[in-house]
């Protein structure tokens, strides 16, 4: 495997730009933490890479997500497939609002939902369009969850990232988010919360 450029450093894991088999693809890598114990810490990284890589695997089964190519669970890193398309937060427009694009977004998600699959992190940077396609990247958050708690809690990190990062689509999108979802309990449910939140 050729390995490239760094992608992006977060505070938990590298991504590199990579080759594998004549495929484009993403190394991730968990990095080490030296504040914990050694042992400790390969076995935080490597417990959180197999559920990485279980969610990975099960996601595809329901909606677009990059394929496992290469697991090396000994220094916790994997390979995935590069997904070469237009991130959500790129397209989405301040004059005009990809439509057909967010209600596949929404689909998707109620698809996972209603497979107790609950991403963790739903942002538009982990949301791409590729081609009429929609794909979910960066499961490393990712649970399993019946719960409408929990389900509602995945819905309400996008839509306080869409309130931030994009304030002047936002009713609309959430409206549309929301009305292709489909879920009146959900949707009580995030108010819930909200209401909650306020007074801590």
């Amino acid at each position: 495997m050729k390995q490239a450029g760094l992608m992006y450093r977060g505070a938990e894991a590298e991504l590199y730009k990579t080759s594998y088999m004549g495929i484009e693809c993403v190394l991730k890598k968990r990095v080490p933490k030296s504040f914990r114990l050694k042992d400790i810490d390969e076995k935080i990284r490597q417990q959180r890479t197999r559920t990485e890589i279980k969610s990975l695997i099960s996601a595809r089964k329901i909606v677009n997500a990059p394929r496992v190519l290469q697991v090396d669970l000994n220094n916790a890193a994997f390979t995935i497939e590069y997904i070469d398309g237009e991130k959500l937060k790129d397209i989405i427009d301040e004059k005009q609002i990809d439509v057909e694009a967010i209600e596949k977004t929404a689909e998707a998600i109620k698809a996972m939902h209603d497979n107790n699959l609950i991403h963790g992190d739903l942002t538009t940077s982990n949301i791409i369009r590729k081609g009429n396609e929609i794909y979910f990247i960066d499961f490393g958050l990712s649970t399993n969850s019946d719960k409408n708690e929990d389900q509602a809690v995945d819905l309400l990190v996008l839509k306080k990232m869409l309130r931030t990062s994009h304030p002047r689509q936002f009713e609309e999108i959430w409206g549309l988010i929301e009305k292709t979802y489909g879920s009146k309990p959900i949707s009580e449910k995030i108010i819930e919360i909200e209401k909650r939140a306020r007074y801590f």
